[in-house]
């Protein structure tokens, strides 16, 4: 999950981990991991996110500041379809929320 997160390009080795992704969802072939990001980094550069397994290949890492869900890290990604589905589900939700 780790090279996945840090796997952005030249640039990743000057930036924290917890700085938001290009995109929301990242997919890496080669470990069969995938990284959704629910909301963009809430918090400052030192701060940390908290990590707890939410299921069978599923760590969801939440801001330590609020508690809140930021990412979700799903460990071989191509045989939980229901965590891609789930997570994909939140994202959308945080979505629509935040353009009302």
């Amino acid at each position: 999950m780790m090279n996945l997160l840090r796997n952005r390009g030249a640039a990743s080795r000057d930036r924290p981990l917890f700085r938001r992704l290009s995109e929301p969802v990242r997919y890496c072939p080669e470990t069969d991991t995938m990284a959704i990001e629910l909301r963009p980094w809430p918090g400052l550069t030192e701060e940390t996110a908290v990590a707890h397994d939410a299921g069978s290949d599923l760590v969801i890492h939440d801001y330590a500041g609020d508690g809140e869900a930021w990412l979700w890290g799903i460990e071989h990604a191509s045989q939980h379809p229901e965590h891609i589905v789930a997570a994909l589900r939140e994202l959308q939700r945080r979505q629509s929320v935040a353009s009302e």
